[in-house]
């Protein structure tokens, strides 16, 4: 019996031995594979026969411990860690006992740092499983003697283990830090080893993302040590350590992302610190571009308190000199110079303008007067990195600003041209309009510099060339000729890819500017742009592809459906071949593309929904996940943990940008295409919406912001084709709308407040309430009824400033909130024309919440916010009361006081807005003005006189009108009369026509003295209103048909039978 028991232990150990020996072999095989096949074969061999049962973790132990070859012992480790989430459970506890004890001592003995690192992460896996369930008690009493030895190596291998096992368990640590702290205050000077130090900031920088923003020891402690961890960085750059360099500084960047406040009370000395290293022209590019990325993030998460300790301007003046740096010539490459200007971007963008502009351009003015080039182009990019941030600011100072940029783009040298190109095109792209009006100055400079020698300023110029012709409109069509000779000639000539890529970009925004204009040199560029989208060689071409695809689309909105049908069938056989190509960027074009095509085309491209709607579904169901490895390869250099807990968490997080981009226009495609084939698109409706519904859970804001669009399109257009009648104000609703409208809603809203609820974008919640703005105005109140609670309690976090999308990471710190970013501006003002739009939508019934936002809308009218503000207050209260109309009546006084000083503002629009809402105020309102009247008249007065903007001379007329109709006794009408028919016939806003011939018809009515000895200038009037059907509503219309035969009758006198009017009789 013995006799077989021991052949029994005999033959298991000859099978132990060929199991070590042929795992031994294949993972030999595998480290030194040259080839794919032996590659493939090993891999699959160990798959099958090694790693099916437990006794792969023993082996792959023994290995590690004894194999003479380094790159097999952390094949094996990387191999080990992946197997242990599946067979740890399955070993015996005694074998375990034996595993864990193997494995310390291993990772002791390991002289290759990259093995013992790969030992290590085994440790952490196992400590993963083990170490809650206080199963491995003997790991913290190795690490406390490991970090503690005399031996720097051991201490080195007993602070990683700790910074695996923070990666995978800090939780487990963080209720007994106390100890904890006391070994990183150690660590973090050890005499001997940089390796140590440098992991202890690593080891902070994980124990970090655990600290509660309320456990004020645990932040007290942290904050303690930062000024030691700078010492840690501070080293590793005076011994040229990059890398351990590289992790600190992502240490430093996370910090700066933690909600938990953890860097504020060194924050100063940190920003001081890290201009230092990224203006040291000594230390290594590399280091200095991460030093300045911290400076950017800093700007993002730590807006508050860089403002709070005014560090705006010492950023600014510490940053420009390093933007005047010799920037590398691969446009894609970072460098200390390109980092400066993203960091003076990140300030413009996150801080009020107040706070940017008017620091920094006394120094872009020195600059630019500066004999040095490298100045002057640093001065040039400064200008146009900030406009993104304080376009609006800029704006009323643009007549002396130009100047600057004009001067840029004459300069004799490349930089400082190709900077002004760029200055050109930001202000261009952020202030369409005002620089559209310059075109005769800015338009015969850039295209000089279209002739430039050197093909980078070329393509400047055509990127600005682009920008200004966007917003140019019929403008474009005197430049035609020239324009078109000069992109056509460089289109055929260009040598660089890009040019060619921004001529055509170029091409396509000449057409949209000049519309049906463009006709004459469709038959000359319409061959070269299909050329283009036959290209399909390189990336250079399938860059050119995408362009011209983009352009295709463009004419065809130019030129019209009549025009462009002949190309239709080619171009859409391209655009649909060009979706196998794989290229992400190429099936965002085609999408573009089928839509603007259907925006053409209207129902008539409805043939094509079958073969482009399973491509935008599938686009919109893509998972992005990461295919660069074959499944059951593995990864001979990450050491990737194939099936244990942490991959599901990153696939969660699973993010590709590329694929994100493409989602975003698939998203956007279908709400086009719905909306404009109609009826046709009723099939692929409910598979829309289900991708959709999907889509708005997504991580990138583009994505979110297509899906908006495109569900309040399909809202829309079921309401469009349900043949509805008019809606009625009010709640409870007054009105029905369609089963199908209405089931609509209950998908659409939902899904829509589901987003806003939890958004951290701002421009997705502006495109939330816009949206609702137009539904609102389109649909009324049906939109909103179930869901008017959540929708007001979401307003109220904006003005309050607690909406998610407005939580700096910073909020411990106060800030001034008279001055406020751009982005904020833009947010505040769009939910202020959502609160409009409900006021107009629910009427009355929205008073109590009107009661609530008059006074959160109302602060933005003083002298600290900026016009835009002002503007924006003055003109919602305007909007308001025109919707809430009695309402008003308590808020009388306090408006009457707002707006009648609004009507003396420097800013002609806040003028404009202001007298429109003393014209509704005094209407509405069911308090007695008249006594106010002269008040009134006086303040409105000085409107009608020498007014730069038309608007502000209609909106008063407007308001003369409402005050006549309200209290015709309380004004003086032979004094008021000759003043308000000087501003007639009404200029631009054509909606005050409404109160304006209101008020006359009640004049003519009630036989005025002053307007019947003037009827034949009301005649000249008439007839001008009349000549346009826009100008006036059909009833007001009807009515002043009436009016006039009325007169005809009266006073035949007036020859009315022989003028103009004639017709009407």
């Amino acid at each position: 019996c013995k006799t077989n028991e021991l052949f029994l232990i005999l033959i298991k150990l000859e099978n132990q031995k060929q199991y070590l020996a042929g795992l031994d072999d294949l993972l030999t095989k595998l480290a030194s594979a040259q080839d794919s096949e032996t590659l493939r074969n090993a891999t699959s061999t160990l798959n099958t026969q090694y790693y099916t049962t437990e006794n792969c973790v023993p082996g792959l132990v023994e290995i590690i411990g004894r194999s003479a070859h380094f790159q097999v012992r952390q094949l094996a480790a990387v191999e080990l860690r992946k197997r242990i989430n599946k067979w740890w459970p399955e070993i015996q506890e005694a074998n375990k006992t034996s595993i864990r004890s193997q494995l310390l001592q291993i990772v002791l003995n390991e002289e290759k740092e990259l093995v013992r690192h790969s030992i290590a992460r085994v440790i952490s896996s196992v400590a993963r499983l083990d170490v809650p369930n206080e199963l491995w008690p003997e790991l913290l009493t190795f690490l406390n003697q490991a970090c503690a030895s005399t031996n720097a190596g051991h201490r080195e291998v007993g602070t990683y283990i700790l910074f695996t096992l923070f990666e995978v368990i800090a939780d487990f640590f963080m209720n007994n830090m106390g100890p904890l702290y006391e070994l990183f205050n150690k660590t973090l000077v050890d005499p001997e080893s940089l390796k140590v130090r440098v992991t202890t900031v690593l080891i902070l920088g994980k124990l970090a993302e655990f600290i509660d923003m309320e456990d004020k020891d645990n932040i007290k402690s942290f904050r303690d040590m930062i000024p030691a961890m700078v010492n840690v960085l501070e080293e590793c750059l005076k011994n040229d350590d990059e890398e351990g360099a590289g992790e600190i500084f992502e240490v430093f960047d996370t910090l700066l992302m933690l909600d938990t406040p953890l860097l504020s009370n060194h924050l100063v000395d940190l920003i001081r610190f890290f201009l230092s290293i990224g203006a040291n022209q000594e230390i290594d590019e590399s280091v200095r571009v991460m030093a300045l990325s911290f400076l950017m993030w800093a700007a993002v998460y730590k807006q508050n308190k860089i403002r709070s300790l005014k560090l705006v301007g010492f950023l600014i003046e510490g940053l420009m000199p390093i933007g005047a740096e010799e920037d590398p010539e691969d446009v894609d490459e970072d460098s200390p110079s390109r980092l400066a200007y993203k960091v003076l971007n990140a300030l413009a963008t996150n801080m009020p303008p107040q706070q940017v502009f008017p620091v920094i351009m006394p120094i872009v003015i020195s600059y630019l007067q500066n004999q040095d080039p490298a100045f002057r182009k640093a001065g040039m990019m400064a200008f146009a990195v900030i406009v993104e941030g304080c376009a609006e600011f800029m704006s009323p100072k643009l007549e002396e600003l130009l100047p600057l940029v004009c001067s840029g783009l004459g300069d004799p040298e490349i930089v400082v041209r190709r900077a002004a190109c760029m200055a050109l095109g930001c202000l261009a792209e952020e202030l369409q309009t005002e620089i559209s009006k310059h075109h005769r100055e800015l338009l015969p400079l850039v295209f000089n510099l279209m002739n430039d020698t050197n093909p980078e300023v070329t393509k400047h110029a055509c990127n600005a060339l682009d920008a200004i012709l966007e917003g140019l409109g019929q403008e474009v069509v005197q430049y035609l000729p020239m324009l078109m000779e000069k992109l056509l000639l460089l289109l055929d000539n260009a040598a660089q890819t890009e040019t060619k890529a921004t001529v055509i970009a170029a091409i396509g925004s000449a057409a949209h500017a000049a519309g049906s204009d463009f006709d004459p040199y469709f038959g000359q560029v319409m061959p070269r742009v299909r050329a283009l989208m036959d290209m399909k060689e390189n990336p250079d071409q399938l860059l050119l592809r995408g362009v011209a695809t983009d352009t295709a689309g463009t004419i065809a909105q130019a030129v019209g459906a009549e025009k462009f049908h002949h190309c239709t069938q080619d171009l859409m056989h391209l655009a649909i071949e060009q979706l196998q190509l794989d290229s992400n960027r190429l099936r965002e074009c085609s999408y573009a593309f089928f839509s603007i095509l259907a925006r053409v085309f209207g129902e008539d491209f409805a043939p094509y929904l079958p073969t482009v709607m399973p491509p935008i579904l599938a686009s919109c169901k893509a998972e992005e996940k990461d295919d660069g490895i074959l499944q059951g390869e593995i990864d001979l250099t990450t050491g990737s943990m194939d099936g244990e807990e942490d991959d599901d968490d990153l696939a969660a997080f699973g993010f590709n940008s590329a694929l994100a981009d493409e989602k975003e226009f698939a998203a956007d495609a279908l709400g086009e295409l719905f909306e404009n084939t109609r009826s046709h698109f009723l099939p692929y409706v409910e598979a829309s919406v289900q991708e959709l519904s999907q889509l708005s859970y997504h991580l990138f804001d583009g994505v979110r912001k297509s899906v908006t669009g495109s569900l309040f399109a399909f809202l829309r257009t079921f309401y469009a084709i349900s043949s509805p009648g008019e809606w009625t104000p009010g709640l409870p609703l007054k009105y029905s709308v369609h089963e199908n409208v209405q089931n609509m809603i209950g998908v659409v809203m939902p899904t829509i407040l589901t987003i806003w609820k939890d958004e951290d974008d701002r421009t997705v919640v502006v495109q939330i309430c816009q949206e609702l703005v137009q539904v609102l105005k389109l649909m009324g109140p049906v939109v909103v009824a179930d869901n008017m609670e959540e929708i007001a309690r979401n307003l109220l976090e904006i003005f309050e400033k607690r909406s998610v999308c407005q939580q700096a990471y910073d909020d411990e710190d106060f800030v001034d909130e008279d001055e406020e970013a751009e982005s904020e501006s833009l947010l505040i003002g769009s939910a202020a024309d959502l609160v409009a739009a409900l006021c107009g939508a629910i009427g009355e019934s929205f008073s109590s919440y009107f009661d609530v936002f008059l006074p959160l809308i109302s602060k933005y009218y003083k002298k600290t916010k900026t016009a835009s503000e002002r503007s924006m207050a003055v003109g919602t209260l305007g909007e308001c009361i025109s919707g809430v109309q009695s309402a008003v009546t308590p808020h009388t006084q306090r408006l009457l006081t707002l707006f009648t000083k609004a009507t003396s503002d420097e800013d002609q629009t806040v003028r404009s807005n202001a007298a429109y809402a003393l014209g509704v105020l005094t209407l509405y309102s069911q308090l007695d003005l008249s006594s106010q009247y002269p008040t009134i008249l006086t303040a409105l007065y000085p409107l009608f006189h020498d007014q730069t903007l038309p608007n502000t001379t209609d909106n008063a007329a407007g308001a003369v009108a409402r005050l006549i109709l309200a209290h015709p006794s309380a004004v003086p009408l032979d004094q008021v009369l000759p003043t308000f028919t000087t501003a007639l016939p009404l200029k631009v806003d054509f909606e005050e026509n409404e109160p304006v011939f209101a008020c006359l018809f009640n004049l003519f009515q009630s036989n005025n003295p002053w307007v019947l000895s003037h009827t034949a200038e009301f005649l000249q009037v008439f007839t001008h209103v009349l000549s346009d059907e826009e100008q006036l509503k059909k009833s007001t219309r009807d009515h002043l048909i009436e009016l006039i035969r009325h007169i005809n009758t009266q006073s035949p006198n007036l020859n009315i039978a022989s003028s103009e009017l004639a017709r009407f009789l």
